[in-house]
Order: structure tokens, then sequence, then C-alpha cells
């Protein structure tokens, strides 16, 4: 599933979203892989594009179906995250090859307290044909990011998942560069500074006009200096 995954998504339509996740549920439960896609193009395309899931076999599940773009963005609002406590690492990446692959596996493990999974969602596409200094986001060369996510249940002490994950990161993170600035968790200010990367001045000089006093600052700040 990770081979066709990094293969396909080399030559994926703009109208293809597509990403790839491996989970192991809490309790010792059966894990799970899975594709995750949303194809926006014309009606007529779809079965070409979907033609390609095939050679991977028979699902144990297929829920591809035409779907309004409201209910789909709809779609997750049943869950109530403040029952669980989390934690997430990522990176961006342009290339899934054999060695990121055996890393990704070879260390994945499962806990009978967490929520256990990895997953690769698709960038590149037209986001990758906008300049590097264009916006604030420079992170134009990727083309997925590699997410590690943990939960367990709100009130259990989450220091052992917190140091397994951080060890099964160090394994990854050479495979990354940058990271999506939304998904910072306890990062330095130096790292999200080095995350902007050559827009890190622009930004600086923008904070400085607008928001002397540094007054929106619970996010990935930007000091205004």
């Amino acid at each position: 599933m990770l081979a066709f995954y990094a293969d396909y998504n080399t030559q994926a339509p703009d109208e293809l979203y597509l990403d790839v996740a491996l989970g192991l549920p809490p309790g010792g439960g059966e894990g799970f892989v899975k594709l995750q896609c949303c194809y926006s193009g014309p009606e007529s395309g779809a079965a070409r594009v979907h033609e390609q899931f095939k050679r991977l076999g028979t699902p144990a599940a297929n829920e591809v179906k035409a779907l309004d773009y409201v209910d789909l963005q709809r779609s997750g609002d049943i869950t109530d995250p403040r029952a669980n406590g989390m934690y997430l690492k990522s990176g961006f990446n342009s290339q899934v090859d054999a060695s990121l692959i055996s890393a990704i596996l070879s260390g994945f493990q499962g806990h009978p307290g967490r929520m256990t999974q990895v997953f690769l969602p698709q960038c590149g596409g037209a986001i990758g044909r906008v300049a590097t200094t264009a916006t604030a986001f420079p992170h134009r060369y990727a083309k997925q990011s590699i997410i590690l996510l943990i939960a367990w249940r709100a009130g259990d002490d989450p220091t052992q998942h917190m140091a397994w994950a951080r060890k099964y990161w160090a394994t990854l993170e050479p495979f990354t560069q940058g990271f999506y600035t939304n998904e910072v968790a306890d990062e330095s200010a130096q790292v999200i500074d080095a995350n902007y990367r050559e827009n890190l001045q622009r930004l600086v000089t923008l904070k400085k006009k607008y928001d002397p006093t540094n007054l929106f600052r619970l996010n990935a700040n930007v000091r205004p200096g």
C-alpha cells in the first residue's frame, strides 16, 4: 500500500487528493491500512482514476462514492476530541522510497492504552507551482507530509506514550524537511522561525508594522523583533 501510494501519488492528476494511513486502535484491536481519496474532477474521469486502486486487490471495505461537498466537510463533525489527549509530530517529505517505508514499518508499534496512527497526506500539484517566496508558506517542494498522531483517554498518564512517539519520530524525522506551521506542538521559537525559511524577515517586517505589541501570539508566533 505504501509503495502504491509512493508510485501513484507522483502520477495523480490535480483533481485527485490521496493519502495513506496506518492505524492501531487502543485495546489491542485489529489494525488497518487505508487509502483516503477525494476526486474533484469531471464525473467522467472518476472511474479512470479509481481503476488504479484495483492493482491492490480486493479491499476489506470500499466506501468510494459520489458525495456532496458540504456533506464531505461535515463528515467529521460528530467526533469530540475533548475525550482524548493527543500528541502529533509532522514533517514535509518529497519522496517516499524504500528506506522511508522500512522506517515507518519497523518502528510502528501499538499500545493497549492509545491509538497509534501514521498517515501521509498529499501535497504537490498546484500547491507546488507557486513561487517559494510568493506567500508565507515556503514548502513548495513537498509531495506529502508524514504525520504521527497518538491519542489516549483524557485523564490517563501520557508520559510513556509521548516518550514512545518522540523515539519513533526520531527515526522518521530525517526523511522530512520543514513542517506545516499549524501542527506545532512543543517546538522552540528558533525552530518555528527557521521553518518560515527565507520568508521570515518579510513576516517580521509585517509584524512590526501591524502588530508591534505582539497581541496575536497564541500561534506559531512571529515576533515583531
